[in-house]
């Protein structure tokens, strides 16, 4: 029962990120018209259930139409268009246990040849504890700040949480941004102290090898190169290492008509890894599936101009996404919106 209340408050990507409740309503659409954070705390025994994280994103009403959305992305300076992919939790035959993770890695891989295939994931590294930092760091808690008296979104700071044994702890969730092995290198002229993330850090050799990050700005008061945190990544608690720190200023825009903007002076980088290692345990095996089936979850940078995308474009897409998935021996286990999405690098 946890870990399936896990998966339901967790699968970000495709439940609770608003930006891909668009995207499937888009989908739709098409086929008629178209931080202070205290020191490191020590990793826990217990499974916390992952804080959903709030993102606003233009409603499906924003745009007239296809046509209407194609003129305003045309207009975006240095827009770079993509389809949006997403790994088919849902579909899965016996829950997220059943994730083929061979299969999956070995369309990871595919993907990456046949596509240039971006991989930019959100979801929250979480605080274990009793979280003093400053809220800037929170993520969701700018979304919570805004919804003012309405309480349409709860508080995200010190959010009880129950282990398996019914044991009550509080959870933070922090600002993270998962980035794959292709797509770190936009970056490489964005780091003011240490360096930026490598090819070597996409590989997790043990659980408890700790995972590089590059943090943001804002973090060079709280943590200097080579300091070690413990965080949550989705149900495990893991070891982070400081390798660098960016800019003041970095960021970049993404998702629907590039609308979502990324600032990551408060945020956590972290390396969209692999791990290399078999899980132990049931958190472990939760997060290996999650973390895994999340590596089809990415973006397919279209080659066409923006003008120039059109239901061949999508086809061709789709037919070469097909074929992939087909020789993994893992068809139905993706979903690709019609309408292309984008970044503003």
């Amino acid at each position: 029962m946890k870990i399936k209340c896990l998966l339901l408050r967790f699968i970000r990507p495709i439940y609770t990120i608003v930006g891909i409740m668009f995207l499937v309503v888009l989908t739709a659409c098409s086929t008629t018209d178209d931080v202070s954070v205290p020191d490191a705390q020590q990793p826990q025994t217990e499974t916390a259930e992952p804080e959903k994280s709030q993102t606003t994103e233009p409603k499906p009403e924003s745009f007239d139409g296809y046509e209407d959305y194609i003129d305003y992305i045309s207009d975006i300076p240095e827009f770079e268009p993509y389809y949006k992919t997403v790994f088919a939790f849902e579909e899965l035959s016996d829950g997220i246990k059943s994730v083929p993770i061979e299969e999956v890695k070995a369309m990871y891989d595919e993907m990456k040849t046949a596509f240039n295939y971006v991989l930019v994931n959100e979801y929250p590294l979480v605080y274990r504890g009793n979280y003093e930092g400053e809220t800037s760091f929170v993520d969701g808690y700018e979304e919570y700040q805004a919804a003012g008296n309405d309480k349409v979104i709860s508080n995200p700071v010190n959010v009880v949480s129950l282990d398996q044994e019914g044991n009550e702890f509080l959870t933070t969730p922090l600002k993270t941004i998962l980035l794959g092995e292709d797509t770190f290198s936009h970056f490489d002229n964005s780091i003011d102290v240490g360096r930026n993330l490598k090819k070597s850090d996409f590989t997790l050799e043990a659980p408890n090898k700790p995972i590089s990050v590059v943090l943001g700005n804002a973090y060079k008061d709280i943590y200097k190169i080579g300091d070690i945190f413990s965080l949550e990544l989705i149900s495990e608690v893991m070891d982070f290492q400081v390798v660098g720190f960016y800019k003041s200023g970095v960021g970049f825009s993404m998702n629907v008509g590039a609308l979502q903007d990324v600032n990551l002076d408060h945020t956590i980088v972290m390396p969209h890894f692999i791990p290399d290692y078999k899980p132990v345990g049931e958190a472990a095996v939760f997060q290996h599936a999650y973390h895994i089936g999340e590596l089809l979850s990415g973006y397919i940078r279209i080659p066409e101009s923006v003008e120039k995308i059109n239901e061949d474009t999508y086809d061709h897409t789709m037919d070469i996404i097909d074929e992939v998935a087909e020789r993994n021996n893992i068809s139905g286990l993706y979903k690709m919106p019609y309408w292309p999405v984008g970044f503003v690098w």
